[in-house]
């Protein structure tokens, strides 16, 4: 993993980190705060967009202490810091303001990622916002629901009426909510798009929806404006917002700036909104009215096979980022039939995968991994699976098959008994009460299940089979780093980009070259290529994690002038060619072309020197030579 940073306690030995040192850890580790765009963050993950995205070092997050994992999805660079992740937000917005500003540039697009990934990209950054209120409002209801059952308050009574209203309002007026993250999303004016969902939700046509008197209004005497209840529901406004976003600035670009203050908005609801009563939020609304009931035909079609693979798949779904889909399916039914199946089988899924990680715990020996596994264990029963997920189910195969299977069985069960959510709530213990409504008996015989049929298998296919330990540095292996081109070497400080030049990535040099072929500076392996081609990974026989980048801001090519030589996992020797560029063209176009070569676990050493600052060298020539610490 490229440059494990700990920071240890040296009376006790112990890797500890605050929250101000882990915010400082992960900045360096996406570049330094001048490449952050923007950042959000959601239940458990830090969610940034950044200017370069090879400056993202997956491997060297995942090693921070108190870093679940770290992946790309969707254009977004997540870093998953588990129920931590407001803290370490706020501590990074406080010293950097311009971290939580929305950037009035387009999203960054991936030119081959494929329609589906951009609709899940598109709706997990709508819904995700929209989350806190809805996910209080769910286990209100839930509490309200065990209050009315045990017969603490009254039903008809002034307290049940105000929290009833605290807990149905974000669900009630659910197109607000989503009219600002669609804007956001979508680039354009919120208040506009707030103002649309005002039309949606207008009394008046409530009231006739709701009356079912009137079926149509008509517009300009020929045009049919069907009368729907558009309250809790999801597809009409996103629609509506997207469409708008592009007249909005179309008409933003064509009027003249002097009354354009005027006229767009007047032009905008004008044109915007007869379109979207007639056609836009009538076919959102069917659509997912359509979705609702196709899925419920799915589940009374075979209950228990529905819910095995619902529940069976989440995890792999949640690694994926796939899981986003499944929120809005769940919210629909909800929408619908007032109830959700979809948000019974996830329950399952969840109090498996927490399950699962309790079971790693009892079953193996290696104590730090016994204690992430029992915290990650208690966090997953409280809803928050990340931490059970990235830190316990992708290291152990047990624990995964086990949350698997223990989760399908779970859901499939429930599925058959009838078990439902009566709100979008996250699956928590702290929920229970939203399942308790009819089929109570099957929900609850089927939490036992899955806790029972996942704790078995996990623990019995888990004993005594720890994971191994990464291999500690070899002392007695090649300490000497050869020259990955021929060049005029120069100091690392010298070079015009400060993720070098401080060292953010570790200590290294920097070679101005005089041909167009790098090569493997040592024997080892090729641990990543970016997919731009600028940038090699390499893991040294040594330990030594080596990053090789070759020219500055190259990333902007996106591989052109670039010919990758080498593979990920490929076994390499010194000499072994890994990347040909066209270096005339790089600098013809206005590209420093230098090599920079850093070793990015400068932590792992206890010394690492450069044989001369400054030398006309050829490639293989020895120019680092690096001083394992003593074990």
């Amino acid at each position: 993993m490229f440059g494990q940073v700990f920071i240890y306690n040296k009376k006790r030995g112990v890797a500890i980190m605050t929250n101000e040192e882990l915010a400082s850890q992960i900045i360096t580790s996406i570049g330094g705060d001048s490449n952050v765009k923007s950042l959000t963050h959601c239940v458990t993950r830090l969610r940034f967009q950044l200017e370069d995205g090879t400056l993202f070092l997956k491997e060297q997050l995942e090693a921070l202490t108190g870093v679940l994992g770290a992946q790309v999805k969707n254009g977004q660079y997540q870093v998953i810091v588990g129920t931590k992740v407001s803290k370490i937000y706020r501590i990074m917005v406080d010293q950097y303001p311009h971290f939580g500003m929305e950037s009035n540039r387009p999203e960054p697009t991936d030119a081959k990622e494929s329609i589906w990934s951009r609709l899940i990209g598109t709706l997990s950054a709508i819904l995700i916002p929209s989350l806190p209120p809805v996910i209080g409002g769910g286990m209100l209801k839930g509490l309200i629901f065990l209050l009315t059952s045990l017969k603490l308050i009254d039903p008809v009574g002034g307290t049940y009426f105000i929290l009833n209203l605290a807990g149905d309002a974000m669900f009630y007026f659910f197109p607000f909510l989503l009219a600002v993250s669609s804007a956001k999303r979508f680039r354009t004016n919120e208040y506009m798009a707030l103002s649309l969902a005002g039309v949606l939700m207008y009394p008046t046509l409530l009231d006739a929806a709701l009356q079912g008197k009137v079926a149509n209004i008509s517009f300009l005497s020929v045009i049919p404006i069907p009368v729907v209840n558009y309250s809790s529901s999801i597809l009409p406004i996103i629609l509506a917002v997207y469409l708008f976003s592009y007249l909005y600035r179309y008409l933003e670009k064509v009027i003249p700036s002097m009354i354009t203050v005027i006229f767009t908005p007047l032009l905008s609801l004008m044109i915007i909104v007869p379109i979207m009563l007639f056609g836009i939020a009538p076919l959102g609304f069917y659509l997912g009215e359509y979705i609702a009931k196709g899925i419920e035909v799915l589940i009374d079609f075979s209950p228990l096979l529905a819910g095995f693979v619902i529940g069976g798949t989440r995890p792999l779904l949640v690694l994926t980022g796939m899981h986003h889909a499944v929120r809005p399916l769940t919210q629909q039914q909800i929408a619908t039939f007032g109830f959700s199946t979809m948000g019974a089988m996830n329950f399952m899924s969840t109090m498996a995968q927490a399950t699962a990680a309790l079971a790693i715990s009892l079953a193996i020996n290696n104590k730090t991994m016994k204690q992430v596994a029992l915290s990650s264990a208690f966090s997953g029963y409280l809803g928050v699976t990340e931490p059970a997920l990235y830190g316990v189910l992708v290291k152990y195969r047990s624990a995964f098959i086990g949350a698997a299977v223990g989760g399908g069985i779970g859901g499939g069960i429930g599925a058959s008994l009838g078990a439902r959510a009566l709100a979008p709530v996250m699956p928590s213990v702290l929920s229970f009460p939203v399942y308790l409504g009819e089929a109570a008996f099957g929900f609850l015989l089927a939490f036992v299940i899955t806790i029972v049929s996942t704790f078995i298998l996990t623990f019995l296919l888990s004993k005594g089979m720890d994971k191994k330990e990464t291999a500690p540095l070899n002392p007695h292996s090649e300490t000497k780093i050869k020259s990955p081109v021929s060049g005029q070497m120069y100091p690392i400080e010298e070079v015009d980009d400060d993720t070098f030049s401080k060292g953010l990535l570790g200590k290294g040099v920097a070679i101005k070259p005089e041909e167009d072929l790098i090569v493997s500076p040592v024997a080892g392996k090729v641990q990543l290529v970016f997919k731009t081609k600028h940038a090699i990974g390499l893991l040294a026989d040594n330990g030594a994690e080596i990053l090789i980048h070759v020219g500055l801001n190259t990333v902007e090519l996106e591989g052109e002038n670039f010919e990758v030589l080498c593979h990920e996992q490929q076994k390499v020797e010194v000499g072994t060619p890994l990347v040909r560029f066209d270096r005339a063209a790089l600098v013809e176009a206005g590209y420093d072309d230098s090599v920079i070569m850093v070793i990015a676990n400068t932590d792992h050493f206890e010394e690492i020197a450069a044989y001369a600052k400054r030398k006309a060298l050829t490639a293989m020539e020895t120019i680092i030579q690096l001083k394992i610490k003593p074990i």
